[in-house]
């Protein structure tokens, strides 16, 4: 958390032109994020957000929003970050994303970005990432079940019919790759057609292929 602050106020500082009062407010919700009050935080952050940081606070509105265990809007949130301010993004900002994608239940999401974090967060968060890692080698050491397949075409579906596609694009991802892993290939086409007709499908998590 206090790497998170400290990289937040070196934001602040060399960013290229912020605006006074969004920088007031990025440093008042870096404030509520080490104490811990990470619903005051997420309100400074927004109103940053809104009052223009060249989409800087959208990554902290991320890391927020899963401290709050509002899963699915960090990703959302993540998303976003992703293409408004993706030069500000870091290996501690990833670490997060990871969260979010494990608490989603989109476990190979989280593999993939823990995988690129390894250590480059520090030591204690390298052995978060190791002890995270090891518990998701575990649920992929057996092929997906097709019930656990289903449930992701599921929840696609729900939150694309409320309206949330960069959401529903993640569901489908990972409908995706845990059919890869299947030699049958259950309903694997299905959901890259799915995923084909989506607006708003987030950017890659690392590099440039597809996660």
């Amino acid at each position: 958390m206090k790497r998170l602050v400290q990289c937040l106020a070196l934001l602040v500082l060399t960013a290229a032109t912020p605006a006074p009062e969004a920088t007031s407010h990025l440093l008042q919700g870096a404030r509520h994020f080490r104490e811990g009050q990470f619903a005051n935080a997420l309100v400074e952050f927004k109103v940053a957000q809104r009052l223009g940081t060249g989409g800087e606070a959208d990554w902290y509105i991320a890391a927020s929003l899963v401290k709050l265990g509002r899963s699915e809007e960090a990703l959302e949130a993540f998303a976003a970050a992703r293409k408004s301010a993706p030069d500000a993004r870091d290996a501690l900002l990833d670490y997060y994303h990871a969260l979010a994608c494990y608490d989603a239940r989109l476990y190979l999401c989280a593999d993939t970005l823990l995988d690129a974090v390894g250590d480059a967060s520090g030591p204690r968060i390298g052995e978060q990432v190791r002890k995270l890692r090891a518990d998701l080698a575990a649920l992929f050491r057996s092929a997906p079940s097709p019930a656990s397949i289903d449930w992701y075409h599921a929840r696609a579906a729900q939150v694309r019919a409320s309206g949330r596609p960069v959401l529903a694009a993640h569901f489908l991802e990972e409908a995706v790759r845990l059919a890869e892993k299947r030699e049958d290939r259950y309903r694997l086409a299905e959901a890259r057609t799915a995923l084909a007709s989506l607006s708003g499908r987030p950017e890659p998590l690392v590099g440039g292929g597809s996660p």
